[in-house]
């Protein structure tokens, strides 16, 4: 009786397994925002990779990863991208990616919330990302925003320019995907 208990639950604990929804990214952008010398310096990072598995009916099993090249980071100035890619900056030599990963998502009223590690520089700090899930058949969006404090993960310094930039950037993350087969 034990053991035909035991594969009883191994089978529906599958069984929830398999039936969460897994996404495949069509698109995404990860853009932020600091100030610098008091103007806004926009910018943007290519190649975000995701593992997407999310049901809204089954956020304890879900979970939402990410990762982007920090060499793929781009101002729109090749000289200040390269600064940025730096060891006084990202250190993309030495740390090539950026991580985001779920450690838990929540529902709080119309949107999501989830606690992620965010990991930059070998740095990996607990931030709280509010974001949307909006599905529409097999195609859904996944958007949310939130402000990091660049000199928790060693970004920057207080020496030069750096002295003038604000601690506070803003990062958006736009995500948008197919149901995986």
């Amino acid at each position: 009786m034990k053991k035909a208990s035991l594969i009883l639950i191994a089978v529906l604990f599958q069984s929830l397994a398999f039936g969460q929804a897994k996404w495949q990214q069509t698109s995404a952008s990860v853009t932020f925002v600091i100030k610098n010398r008091g103007s806004n310096v926009n910018g943007h990072f290519e190649n975000l990779n995701t593992t997407l598995v999310f049901s809204p009916d089954n956020l304890a099993a879900s979970s939402l990863k990410g990762s982007i090249e920090v060499s793929s980071i781009s101002t729109g100035i090749n000289k200040r991208d390269k600064d940025l890619q730096g060891e006084t900056y990202f250190d993309a030599g030495k740390h090539k990616l950026i991580e985001v990963s779920s450690t838990k998502l929540v529902k709080k009223g119309a949107q999501y919330s989830g606690t992620f590690n965010v990991t930059i520089k070998g740095v990996t700090k607990q931030v709280e990302i509010p974001f949307q899930f909006v599905q529409n058949g097999n195609s859904a969006e996944f958007k949310g925003g939130f402000t990091i404090n660049r000199r928790d993960y060693g970004v920057g310094d207080k020496s030069g320019l750096a002295f003038f930039m604000s601690d506070d950037a803003r990062v958006n993350i736009n995500v948008k995907a197919s149901k995986s087969k």
